[in-house]
Protein backbone atom coordinates (compact mmCIF):
# COMPACT_ATOMS: atom_id res chain seq x y z
CA UNK A 1 0.00 0.00 0.00
CA UNK A 2 1.37 3.29 -0.87
CA UNK A 3 2.17 5.96 1.76
CA UNK A 4 -0.98 7.99 2.62
CA UNK A 5 -0.69 11.56 3.14
CA UNK A 6 -3.13 14.57 4.11
CA UNK A 7 -4.96 15.41 0.60
CA UNK A 8 -8.01 16.66 0.57
CA UNK A 9 -10.90 16.60 -2.15
CA UNK A 10 -9.48 19.09 -4.27
CA UNK A 11 -5.93 19.23 -3.54
CA UNK A 12 -3.28 18.08 -6.03
CA UNK A 13 -2.09 14.21 -6.06
CA UNK A 14 1.45 13.60 -4.51
CA UNK A 15 4.55 14.13 -5.71
CA UNK A 16 4.97 13.28 -9.15
CA UNK A 17 6.63 10.13 -10.48
CA UNK A 18 8.50 9.20 -13.76
CA UNK A 19 5.34 9.31 -16.51
CA UNK A 20 3.14 12.16 -13.87
CA UNK A 21 2.38 15.54 -14.00
CA UNK A 22 4.56 18.48 -12.86
CA UNK A 23 3.05 21.38 -11.04
CA UNK A 24 2.58 24.25 -14.12
CA UNK A 25 4.06 21.77 -16.91
CA UNK A 26 1.71 22.03 -20.01
CA UNK A 27 3.02 18.78 -21.42
CA UNK A 28 1.54 17.15 -17.97
CA UNK A 29 2.46 13.76 -17.64
CA UNK A 30 4.74 13.22 -20.67
CA UNK A 31 7.32 15.61 -18.86
CA UNK A 32 9.21 12.74 -18.02
CA UNK A 33 8.93 10.89 -21.36
CA UNK A 34 9.72 13.23 -24.55
CA UNK A 35 13.43 11.81 -24.48
CA UNK A 36 14.52 9.67 -27.37
CA UNK A 37 14.98 6.28 -26.05
CA UNK A 38 17.85 4.56 -26.27
CA UNK A 39 18.07 1.18 -27.44
CA UNK A 40 14.70 -1.06 -26.97
CA UNK A 41 12.44 0.29 -23.49
CA UNK A 42 8.72 -0.28 -22.71
CA UNK A 43 5.74 1.89 -23.34
CA UNK A 44 5.71 3.61 -19.82
CA UNK A 45 2.90 2.96 -17.45
CA UNK A 46 1.05 6.19 -17.08
CA UNK A 47 -0.85 5.97 -13.99
CA UNK A 48 -0.87 8.21 -10.97
CA UNK A 49 -2.38 7.24 -7.21
CA UNK A 50 -3.39 9.44 -4.62
CA UNK A 51 -5.28 9.36 -1.14
CA UNK A 52 -8.62 10.94 -0.14
CA UNK A 53 -10.65 11.42 2.63
CA UNK A 54 -14.08 9.24 3.24
CA UNK A 55 -16.75 10.60 5.58
CA UNK A 56 -19.99 8.38 4.22
CA UNK A 57 -22.88 8.49 6.33
CA UNK A 58 -23.22 5.40 8.23
CA UNK A 59 -26.76 4.33 8.48
CA UNK A 60 -26.86 0.92 8.37
CA UNK A 61 -23.66 -0.20 8.36
CA UNK A 62 -22.57 -1.81 11.37
CA UNK A 63 -20.48 0.17 13.87
CA UNK A 64 -18.14 -2.97 14.12
CA UNK A 65 -17.59 -2.44 10.73
CA UNK A 66 -14.23 -0.47 9.68
CA UNK A 67 -14.40 2.44 7.21
CA UNK A 68 -11.21 3.65 6.71
CA UNK A 69 -10.83 7.66 6.85
CA UNK A 70 -8.97 7.27 3.66
CA UNK A 71 -8.82 6.05 0.52
CA UNK A 72 -6.65 5.59 -2.18
CA UNK A 73 -7.23 6.31 -5.75
CA UNK A 74 -5.64 5.37 -9.44
CA UNK A 75 -5.54 7.82 -11.97
CA UNK A 76 -4.64 7.85 -15.60
CA UNK A 77 -4.55 10.81 -18.05
CA UNK A 78 -7.37 10.79 -20.18
CA UNK A 79 -9.80 9.02 -17.77
CA UNK A 80 -12.25 11.46 -16.12
CA UNK A 81 -11.18 13.03 -13.07
CA UNK A 82 -8.04 11.83 -12.94
CA UNK A 83 -5.99 14.66 -10.98
CA UNK A 84 -8.60 15.13 -8.47
CA UNK A 85 -11.80 14.08 -7.13
CA UNK A 86 -14.91 16.04 -8.61
CA UNK A 87 -16.87 18.16 -5.74
CA UNK A 88 -19.71 16.73 -7.31
CA UNK A 89 -18.72 13.09 -6.97
CA UNK A 90 -17.49 13.68 -3.56
CA UNK A 91 -20.95 15.74 -2.68
CA UNK A 92 -23.11 12.49 -4.51
CA UNK A 93 -20.77 10.07 -1.97
CA UNK A 94 -21.84 12.31 0.86
CA UNK A 95 -25.01 11.56 1.06
CA UNK A 96 -25.03 7.65 -0.37
CA UNK A 97 -28.01 5.70 1.73
CA UNK A 98 -26.48 2.03 0.98
CA UNK A 99 -28.03 -1.20 3.12
CA UNK A 100 -24.87 -3.36 4.28
CA UNK A 101 -26.51 -6.11 1.91
CA UNK A 102 -26.89 -4.08 -1.32
CA UNK A 103 -26.30 -4.80 -4.64
CA UNK A 104 -24.85 -1.40 -6.34
CA UNK A 105 -24.35 -0.72 -10.00
CA UNK A 106 -21.68 2.44 -10.82
CA UNK A 107 -22.82 3.54 -14.42
CA UNK A 108 -19.61 5.23 -16.02
CA UNK A 109 -17.63 4.38 -13.21
CA UNK A 110 -14.13 6.58 -13.72
CA UNK A 111 -11.65 6.08 -12.03
CA UNK A 112 -13.81 3.86 -9.39
CA UNK A 113 -14.13 6.23 -6.90
CA UNK A 114 -17.89 6.09 -6.42
CA UNK A 115 -18.33 2.41 -7.09
CA UNK A 116 -15.19 2.09 -4.06
CA UNK A 117 -17.21 3.74 -1.61
CA UNK A 118 -20.39 2.03 -2.50
CA UNK A 119 -18.36 -0.95 -2.16
CA UNK A 120 -17.11 -0.41 1.27
CA UNK A 121 -20.33 1.23 2.24
CA UNK A 122 -21.72 -2.32 1.79
CA UNK A 123 -19.61 -4.89 3.08
CA UNK A 124 -22.07 -7.86 2.32
CA UNK A 125 -23.30 -6.89 -0.62
CA UNK A 126 -21.49 -6.28 -3.74
CA UNK A 127 -20.86 -3.65 -6.40
CA UNK A 128 -20.31 -3.60 -10.20
CA UNK A 129 -18.60 -0.87 -11.86
CA UNK A 130 -19.12 -0.09 -15.78
CA UNK A 131 -17.31 2.33 -17.96
CA UNK A 132 -16.62 2.04 -22.16
CA UNK A 133 -13.38 3.02 -22.16
CA UNK A 134 -10.69 0.49 -21.22
CA UNK A 135 -8.56 3.14 -19.87
CA UNK A 136 -11.27 3.90 -16.94
CA UNK A 137 -11.59 0.11 -16.52
CA UNK A 138 -7.95 -0.39 -15.92
CA UNK A 139 -7.96 2.71 -13.80
CA UNK A 140 -10.83 1.25 -11.60
CA UNK A 141 -9.56 -1.91 -11.49
CA UNK A 142 -6.37 -0.81 -9.51
CA UNK A 143 -8.39 1.41 -7.43
CA UNK A 144 -10.27 -1.40 -6.18
CA UNK A 145 -6.72 -3.19 -5.78
CA UNK A 146 -5.14 -0.71 -3.99
CA UNK A 147 -7.67 -0.24 -0.94
CA UNK A 148 -8.00 -3.97 -0.91
CA UNK A 149 -11.74 -4.57 -2.14
CA UNK A 150 -13.16 -7.64 -2.66
CA UNK A 151 -16.63 -7.45 -2.73
CA UNK A 152 -16.40 -5.58 -6.51
CA UNK A 153 -16.05 -6.48 -10.00
CA UNK A 154 -15.39 -3.82 -12.90
CA UNK A 155 -16.71 -4.65 -16.41
CA UNK A 156 -16.29 -3.11 -19.81
CA UNK A 157 -19.06 -2.47 -21.52
CA UNK A 158 -21.82 0.96 -23.52
CA UNK A 159 -23.70 1.62 -20.20
CA UNK A 160 -25.99 -1.26 -19.40
CA UNK A 161 -26.28 -3.13 -22.34
CA UNK A 162 -25.44 -6.79 -21.30
CA UNK A 163 -26.67 -6.19 -17.74
CA UNK A 164 -30.01 -7.41 -16.69
CA UNK A 165 -33.39 -6.13 -15.53
CA UNK A 166 -34.59 -5.62 -11.88
CA UNK A 167 -31.08 -6.34 -10.44
CA UNK A 168 -29.85 -3.49 -8.73
CA UNK A 169 -30.68 -2.13 -5.01
CA UNK A 170 -28.61 1.24 -5.96
CA UNK A 171 -27.32 2.57 -9.27
CA UNK A 172 -25.11 5.65 -8.66
CA UNK A 173 -23.53 8.20 -11.84
CA UNK A 174 -21.90 11.06 -12.23
CA UNK A 175 -23.57 11.96 -15.46
CA UNK A 176 -21.51 12.36 -18.90
CA UNK A 177 -22.30 15.09 -20.59
CA UNK A 178 -24.60 15.14 -23.81
CA UNK A 179 -28.41 14.75 -23.92
CA UNK A 180 -28.61 11.37 -25.65
CA UNK A 181 -25.93 9.89 -23.18
CA UNK A 182 -27.61 11.14 -20.56
CA UNK A 183 -30.87 9.88 -21.41
CA UNK A 184 -29.30 6.31 -22.17
CA UNK A 185 -27.91 5.88 -18.66
CA UNK A 186 -31.46 7.44 -17.03
CA UNK A 187 -33.36 4.90 -18.38
CA UNK A 188 -30.68 2.10 -18.20
CA UNK A 189 -31.09 2.95 -14.90
CA UNK A 190 -34.34 2.99 -14.28
CA UNK A 191 -34.50 -0.75 -15.89
CA UNK A 192 -31.31 -2.36 -13.94
CA UNK A 193 -32.85 -1.08 -10.68
CA UNK A 194 -35.13 -3.51 -8.64
CA UNK A 195 -38.59 -2.10 -7.67
CA UNK A 196 -37.85 0.30 -4.43
CA UNK A 197 -34.33 0.94 -5.87
CA UNK A 198 -32.63 4.40 -5.73
CA UNK A 199 -30.69 6.05 -8.70
CA UNK A 200 -28.36 8.67 -7.07
CA UNK A 201 -26.95 10.80 -10.23
CA UNK A 202 -25.12 14.26 -9.97
CA UNK A 203 -23.89 16.65 -13.00
CA UNK A 204 -22.84 20.44 -12.55
CA UNK A 205 -25.66 23.25 -13.42
CA UNK A 206 -24.19 23.48 -16.97
CA UNK A 207 -23.85 20.26 -17.92
CA UNK A 208 -27.36 18.97 -18.17
CA UNK A 209 -28.52 18.96 -14.86
CA UNK A 210 -32.06 20.13 -15.50
CA UNK A 211 -32.98 18.11 -18.58
CA UNK A 212 -31.52 15.60 -16.49
CA UNK A 213 -33.82 15.78 -14.00
CA UNK A 214 -36.75 16.11 -16.48
CA UNK A 215 -36.14 12.84 -18.34
CA UNK A 216 -35.58 11.41 -14.86
CA UNK A 217 -38.87 12.57 -13.78
CA UNK A 218 -40.50 10.96 -16.93
CA UNK A 219 -38.75 7.61 -16.23
CA UNK A 220 -39.62 6.85 -12.47
CA UNK A 221 -42.15 9.52 -12.15
CA UNK A 222 -40.74 11.68 -9.45
CA UNK A 223 -37.00 13.13 -9.05
CA UNK A 224 -35.41 15.47 -6.71
CA UNK A 225 -32.58 17.29 -5.51
CA UNK A 226 -30.97 16.62 -2.52
CA UNK A 227 -27.44 18.16 -2.49
CA UNK A 228 -25.97 20.97 -3.94
CA UNK A 229 -22.50 21.80 -3.77
CA UNK A 230 -19.92 23.97 -5.83
CA UNK A 231 -22.80 24.13 -8.67
CA UNK A 232 -23.30 20.36 -8.91
CA UNK A 233 -26.31 18.89 -8.19
CA UNK A 234 -26.72 15.54 -6.40
CA UNK A 235 -30.34 14.11 -6.97
CA UNK A 236 -32.49 11.02 -6.27
CA UNK A 237 -35.12 9.35 -7.82
CA UNK A 238 -37.00 5.61 -6.50
CA UNK A 239 -38.47 3.06 -8.80
CA UNK A 240 -41.99 2.44 -7.78
CA UNK A 241 -43.76 -0.74 -7.57
CA UNK A 242 -44.73 -2.36 -10.98
CA UNK A 243 -42.56 -0.10 -12.87
CA UNK A 244 -41.50 -1.60 -16.16
CA UNK A 245 -38.30 0.04 -18.30
CA UNK A 246 -36.89 -1.26 -21.32
CA UNK A 247 -33.51 -1.33 -21.52
CA UNK A 248 -32.13 1.15 -23.93
CA UNK A 249 -31.10 0.49 -27.86
CA UNK A 250 -27.60 0.22 -28.68
CA UNK A 251 -28.58 3.49 -30.47
CA UNK A 252 -26.75 3.45 -33.54
CA UNK A 253 -27.53 5.98 -36.67
CA UNK A 254 -26.46 5.32 -40.51
CA UNK A 255 -25.36 8.52 -42.42
CA UNK A 256 -24.17 9.21 -45.44
CA UNK A 257 -21.05 10.79 -46.02
CA UNK A 258 -18.19 11.95 -48.36
CA UNK A 259 -14.93 11.04 -47.81
CA UNK A 260 -11.37 11.66 -49.58
CA UNK A 261 -13.49 12.44 -53.10
CA UNK A 262 -15.88 9.38 -52.00
CA UNK A 263 -19.42 8.69 -50.86
CA UNK A 264 -19.19 6.49 -47.58
CA UNK A 265 -21.44 4.98 -44.78
CA UNK A 266 -20.65 6.17 -41.16
CA UNK A 267 -22.64 4.26 -38.94
CA UNK A 268 -22.26 5.44 -35.18
CA UNK A 269 -24.02 6.87 -32.05
CA UNK A 270 -24.01 10.14 -29.44
CA UNK A 271 -21.22 9.93 -27.49
CA UNK A 272 -18.53 9.46 -29.89
CA UNK A 273 -16.66 12.28 -31.14
CA UNK A 274 -17.68 14.03 -34.26
CA UNK A 275 -20.78 11.19 -34.55
CA UNK A 276 -22.37 12.21 -37.04
CA UNK A 277 -19.88 14.06 -39.41
CA UNK A 278 -16.60 14.33 -40.70
CA UNK A 279 -14.87 16.94 -38.62
CA UNK A 280 -12.55 18.91 -40.39
CA UNK A 281 -9.43 18.13 -38.56
CA UNK A 282 -9.47 14.24 -39.40
CA UNK A 283 -10.34 15.33 -43.08
CA UNK A 284 -7.32 17.54 -43.15
CA UNK A 285 -5.23 14.42 -41.89
CA UNK A 286 -6.72 12.09 -44.20
CA UNK A 287 -5.94 14.86 -47.21
CA UNK A 288 -2.17 15.49 -46.16
CA UNK A 289 -1.32 11.68 -45.25
CA UNK A 290 0.35 9.43 -47.57
CA UNK A 291 -0.37 5.15 -48.09
CA UNK A 292 1.29 3.27 -50.09
CA UNK A 293 0.25 -0.40 -51.04
CA UNK A 294 0.90 -3.06 -48.57
CA UNK A 295 2.12 -0.21 -45.73
CA UNK A 296 1.15 -1.31 -42.34
CA UNK A 297 -0.90 1.87 -41.20
CA UNK A 298 -2.16 1.76 -37.70
CA UNK A 299 -5.04 4.19 -37.27
CA UNK A 300 -4.62 5.29 -33.35
CA UNK A 301 -7.30 6.50 -31.64
CA UNK A 302 -9.60 5.22 -34.00
CA UNK A 303 -13.03 6.79 -33.24
CA UNK A 304 -15.87 6.07 -36.12
CA UNK A 305 -13.18 4.99 -38.37
CA UNK A 306 -12.55 7.12 -41.15
CA UNK A 307 -9.11 7.52 -41.12
CA UNK A 308 -8.26 3.94 -41.65
CA UNK A 309 -11.66 3.25 -43.90
CA UNK A 310 -9.49 5.38 -46.65
CA UNK A 311 -6.33 3.78 -45.81
CA UNK A 312 -7.60 0.50 -46.61
CA UNK A 313 -9.50 1.98 -49.71
CA UNK A 314 -5.74 3.12 -50.38
CA UNK A 315 -4.09 -0.69 -50.62
CA UNK A 316 -3.04 -0.09 -46.40
CA UNK A 317 -2.88 -3.34 -44.52
CA UNK A 318 -5.16 -1.60 -41.64
CA UNK A 319 -4.74 -2.10 -37.85
CA UNK A 320 -7.40 0.27 -35.88
CA UNK A 321 -7.33 0.66 -32.28
CA UNK A 322 -9.72 3.09 -29.82
CA UNK A 323 -10.49 2.71 -26.00
CA UNK A 324 -13.56 3.31 -26.29
CA UNK A 325 -15.84 0.03 -26.45
CA UNK A 326 -18.60 2.19 -28.32
CA UNK A 327 -15.78 3.83 -30.85
CA UNK A 328 -14.23 -0.27 -32.13
CA UNK A 329 -18.15 -0.84 -32.62
CA UNK A 330 -18.96 2.09 -34.78
CA UNK A 331 -15.91 1.19 -36.53
CA UNK A 332 -16.86 -1.90 -37.18
CA UNK A 333 -19.90 -1.42 -38.28
CA UNK A 334 -18.74 1.68 -40.91
CA UNK A 335 -16.11 -0.66 -42.53
CA UNK A 336 -19.21 -3.44 -42.92
CA UNK A 337 -21.35 -0.61 -44.27
CA UNK A 338 -18.20 0.00 -46.46
CA UNK A 339 -17.80 -3.16 -47.98
CA UNK A 340 -14.27 -3.12 -46.75
CA UNK A 341 -12.71 -6.39 -44.90
CA UNK A 342 -8.98 -7.56 -43.65
CA UNK A 343 -9.10 -4.88 -41.05
CA UNK A 344 -8.05 -5.05 -38.12
CA UNK A 345 -9.82 -3.73 -34.70
CA UNK A 346 -8.34 -3.92 -31.45
CA UNK A 347 -9.41 -2.34 -28.01
CA UNK A 348 -6.44 -0.87 -26.62
CA UNK A 349 -5.34 2.12 -24.26
CA UNK A 350 -2.69 3.77 -26.87
CA UNK A 351 -0.28 1.20 -27.44
CA UNK A 352 -1.46 -1.53 -24.80
CA UNK A 353 -2.81 -4.13 -27.28
CA UNK A 354 0.94 -3.91 -28.48
CA UNK A 355 2.93 -4.76 -25.38
CA UNK A 356 4.43 -8.37 -24.08
CA UNK A 357 5.79 -8.85 -21.43
CA UNK A 358 6.03 -4.57 -21.35
CA UNK A 359 8.02 -4.53 -24.85
CA UNK A 360 6.71 -4.07 -28.02
CA UNK A 361 6.09 -7.04 -29.94
CA UNK A 362 4.76 -5.21 -33.18
CA UNK A 363 5.79 -2.10 -35.15
CA UNK A 364 4.19 -0.46 -38.28
CA UNK A 365 5.50 1.77 -41.28
CA UNK A 366 2.53 4.66 -40.33
CA UNK A 367 0.94 5.82 -37.73
CA UNK A 368 -2.23 7.90 -38.33
CA UNK A 369 -3.25 10.25 -35.58
CA UNK A 370 -6.24 12.91 -34.21
CA UNK A 371 -4.88 12.56 -30.59
CA UNK A 372 -7.91 13.90 -27.71
CA UNK A 373 -7.21 16.54 -26.00
CA UNK A 374 -10.44 17.41 -24.01
CA UNK A 375 -11.46 16.08 -20.75
CA UNK A 376 -15.10 17.81 -20.00
CA UNK A 377 -14.65 21.19 -20.72
CA UNK A 378 -10.67 21.61 -20.02
CA UNK A 379 -7.93 21.04 -22.16
CA UNK A 380 -5.90 17.95 -21.53
CA UNK A 381 -2.29 18.08 -23.06
CA UNK A 382 -1.09 14.85 -21.18
CA UNK A 383 -3.32 12.54 -23.26
CA UNK A 384 -2.36 13.99 -27.06
CA UNK A 385 0.98 13.89 -25.55
CA UNK A 386 0.59 10.19 -24.63
CA UNK A 387 -0.59 9.46 -28.16
CA UNK A 388 2.24 11.24 -30.36
CA UNK A 389 5.21 9.30 -27.22
CA UNK A 390 3.17 5.66 -27.81
CA UNK A 391 2.92 6.68 -31.87
CA UNK A 392 6.74 7.19 -32.19
CA UNK A 393 8.10 4.36 -30.55
CA UNK A 394 5.33 2.13 -32.81
CA UNK A 395 7.08 3.35 -36.07
CA UNK A 396 9.28 0.96 -37.23
CA UNK A 397 12.73 1.55 -38.72
CA UNK A 398 11.25 4.42 -41.42
CA UNK A 399 7.96 4.89 -40.35
CA UNK A 400 6.41 7.97 -40.83
CA UNK A 401 3.68 9.41 -38.09
CA UNK A 402 0.89 11.66 -39.31
CA UNK A 403 -0.59 13.97 -36.07
CA UNK A 404 -3.20 16.31 -36.69
CA UNK A 405 -4.15 18.68 -34.00
CA UNK A 406 -5.21 22.39 -33.13
CA UNK A 407 -2.50 25.01 -34.05
CA UNK A 408 -2.51 25.77 -30.35
CA UNK A 409 -1.22 22.37 -29.39
CA UNK A 410 2.50 22.62 -30.22
CA UNK A 411 2.98 18.87 -30.77
CA UNK A 412 5.78 19.22 -33.31
CA UNK A 413 8.10 20.20 -30.13
CA UNK A 414 7.49 16.98 -28.73
CA UNK A 415 7.86 14.87 -32.07
CA UNK A 416 11.32 17.15 -32.52
CA UNK A 417 12.36 15.03 -29.41
CA UNK A 418 11.60 12.20 -30.81
CA UNK A 419 11.99 11.87 -34.05
CA UNK A 420 15.17 12.90 -36.73
CA UNK A 421 12.34 14.47 -38.65
CA UNK A 422 9.37 16.57 -38.42
CA UNK A 423 7.62 18.83 -40.64
CA UNK A 424 4.30 20.45 -41.16
CA UNK A 425 2.05 19.01 -44.67
CA UNK A 426 -0.84 21.08 -44.03
CA UNK A 427 -2.25 24.15 -41.95
CA UNK A 428 -5.49 26.41 -41.95
CA UNK A 429 -6.33 29.03 -39.46
CA UNK A 430 -7.12 26.20 -36.97
CA UNK A 431 -4.95 22.81 -37.39
CA UNK A 432 -1.81 21.79 -38.97
CA UNK A 433 -1.14 18.27 -40.23
CA UNK A 434 2.48 17.28 -38.58
CA UNK A 435 4.48 14.72 -40.52
CA UNK A 436 7.37 13.00 -37.77
CA UNK A 437 9.72 10.31 -39.93
CA UNK A 438 11.79 7.97 -38.32
CA UNK A 439 14.32 7.24 -41.18
CA UNK A 440 14.58 10.84 -42.93
CA UNK A 441 17.41 12.57 -41.77
CA UNK A 442 18.99 9.81 -39.85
Amino acid sequence: MPKKSAISWRSRKRPSRRGESEPGDPLGAQARLIQPPKGPRPVPDYYTFRTIPFTPRRRGVPSSYFLPPRLVIAGKPGVWSWEAVNPGTAALIEVLDIEPTAQVLDLGCGTGVLGLAAALMAPEGWATLVDCNVAAVETARRTLALNGVTNAEVRLGDGVLGLSPNTFDVVVSHLPRGRAVIEAFIQGAAAVLRPGGRFYFVAHRDAGIRPALLYTETCFGKAGVIRRKKGYHVAMARKPEGLEVPLPEPGYVTRTIEVAGRQATLVSKPGLFAWDRLDEGTAALIGAMEVRPGERVLDLGCGTGLVGLVAAWWGGQVTMVDADVRAIEAARRTLEANGVEGVRLLLSDVAAAFLEEGRLKERFDVVATNPPFHQGVGVAYEVGCQFIVDGARLLDRRGRLYVVANKFLRYDRLMARLLPSVRTLYEDNRYHVLLGERGRGS
